[in-house]
C-alpha cells in the first residue's frame, strides 16, 4: 500500500547547523543571511583556524567549504573530519573547476560541489536543494551488488554522505533474497561476477513481476558493445565503466530519486485533495448558515453549529486554523475562488478552491517543499 513519505528526517531546521567557511566576507555574509532567513542556524568562519575552533565546540550538520583559504587548503578540514569520524556533510564551494580534483574529493566523501561565479540566487537555490535532498534521501534504499568488497566499500563511501540507506550483496543469491524481503529503490549491479554474472541477474529481476520496475545501473570494466546492448535490452537504465566518475554516478542517482519523489509527492497531493473534497462536501449544507452569519465563532460555538463533522475536518488537516475553514466556507457560499496554505500529515500544501456550477467546486492541493 502506498504511504506518503515524510520530507524531513530528524535533521529539521531546529537542529540543522551549518558552518560556512569562506574568506570573502561578502559571499559568506550573503549565504549566511539567506540560510538564516530560511530558518537554519548558521556559523561563519573566514579561515581554517576559526573553522576548526568552531567544530571543536559544535557538531555541524553541513559545512559549506571554500578550498582556497588564507591560512591553508580547505581539504585539510575534510581529512580532520574523517579522523574524528563525525557525520558532518561537506559541500565544496569554490571557483576551482579542476575535474580530476573534483572526482578525488567525491571519492573522499564530500556531499556536493558548487562552483562560484553563478548568480547568487542560483547558488542559494542549489544549496537549498542539497539541503532538501539531505532530508528526503534517508527514505530511499540502494542495493550495491559486486563480488569485490573493495568496490562495495568505495561506492558506499561515495554515496554515504547523501544519506541513502545502503545495502550490499556479493552475488545473485544474496541479491534475490534482499529484493524479495526489502523495498529497494535502485540497484547498482556489477557485470563480472562468479556463478551468476550481472546480465543473468538483470534478466531474472526484470522477469519478476514484483520487481521488473526496479531501476538498475550496470557498473562494469567491460565496454563490449554487444554486452552493453544486451544490458539495455534487458532493461538496464544506465551503464558505467570502471573507473567511473563519482560525481556522474551521484547525479544520475539523484535524477532517479527525484523522479521517485515527484511520483510520491503527486500521490500524496491526490490523497490529500480527495480527503479535502470529501470533508468539505460533508458539511457544505451547514456552511451556508455559517457563511450568512459572517462571524468568527469560538471553538465551542463552532462545534455547536457544525457538530462532529467540522471537528473531523480540523483533525484531517492537522493544525489548520479555524479561520481558514471559515474563509473556505464563505468562499463556497459566495461562489468565489480561494487559496491558502494548509498542513496535512505534517506536509504543507497550497489549497485552491475554484467555483464551477452551483454547489460544485474544484479543489486542488499543490505540495509545497519545506
Amino acid at each position: 500500500m502506498f504511504q506518503c513519505l515524510e520530507t524531513t528526517t530528524d535533521t529539521g531546521k531546529n537542529n540543522f547547523k551549518i558552518l560556512i567557511v569562506e574568506d570573502s566576507r561578502v559571499i559568506n555574509n550573503t549565504v549566511a543571511k539567506h540560510l538564516q532567513e530560511e530558518g537554519y542556524e548558521c556559523f561563519q568562519s573566514y579561515n581554517l583556524a576559526d573553522a576548526k575552533e568552531i567544530l571543536n565546540k559544535h557538531d555541524m550538520t553541513l559545512i559549506i567549504l571554500d578550498l582556497h583559504l588564507p591560512d591553508g587548503d580547505g581539504e585539510e578540514l575534510i581529512f580532520e573530519l574523517q579522523k574524528s569520524e563525525k557525520e558532518t556533510k561537506i559541500v565544496i564551494f569554490t571557483s576551482d573547476n579542476d575535474l580530476s580534483r573534483r572526482d578525488e574529493l567525491f571519492r573522499l566523501g564530500i556531499l556536493d560541489y558548487v562552483i562560484k561565479g553563478k548568480n547568487a540566487k542560483i547558488i542559494l537555490k542549489d544549496i537549498l536543494n542539497i539541503i532538501y535532498n539531505i532530508k528526503i534521501n534517508p527514505n530511499y534504499t540502494i542495493l550495491i551488488v559486486d563480488d569485490s568488497v573493495v568496490i562495495r566499500r568505495m561506492i558506499k563511501k561515495i554515496l554515504s554522505p547523501s544519506g541513502y540507506r545502503l545495502l550490499e550483496a556479493k552475488n545473485g543469491e544474496e541479491t534475490f533474497e534482499i529484493i524479495q524481503s526489502q523495498k529497494i529503490d535502485l540497484i547498482l549491479l556489477d557485470m563480472e561476477m562468479p556463478e551468476m554474472n550481472g546480465l543473468e541477474i538483470l534478466k531474472n529481476i526484470k522477469q519478476d513481476e514484483n520487481n521488473f520496475h526496479l531501476p538498475i545501473f550496470i557498473i562494469s570494466s567491460n565496454l563490449d558493445i554487444e554486452i552493453m546492448r544486451n544490458a539495455y535490452k534487458q532493461g538496464a537504465l544506465d551503464y558505467f565503466k570502471k573507473p567511473f566518475s563519482p560525481e556522474e554516478l551521484k547525479l544520475k542517482i539523484e535524477q532517479v530519486m527525484q523522479q521517485n519523489q515527484n511520483k510520491r509527492d503527486l500521490q500524496c497531493t491526490i490523497e490529500a485533495s480527495n480527503s479535502c473534497k470529501q470533508f468539505l462536501n460533508k458539511f457544505y449544507a451547514n456552511a451556508i448558515f455559517y457563511a450568512n452569519s459572517r462571524k468568527k465563532w469560538s471553538d465551542s460555538k463552532f462545534i455547536e453549529i457544525f457538530g462532529e463533522s467540522s471537528n473531523n475536518l480540523i483533525q484531517t488537516f492537522d493544525k489548520v486554523d479555524k479561520e481558514i475553514i471559515t474563509d473556505i466556507i464563505i468562499a463556497m457560499k459566495e461562489h468565489k475562488a480561494y487559496k491558502n496554505s494548509i498542513l496535512y500529515n505534517n506536509k504543507k500544501y497550497l489549497l485552491k478552491l475554484f467555483p464551477l456550477k452551483e454547489n460544485e467546486f474544484l479543489i486542488s492541493l499543490e505540495n509545497l517543499k519545506n
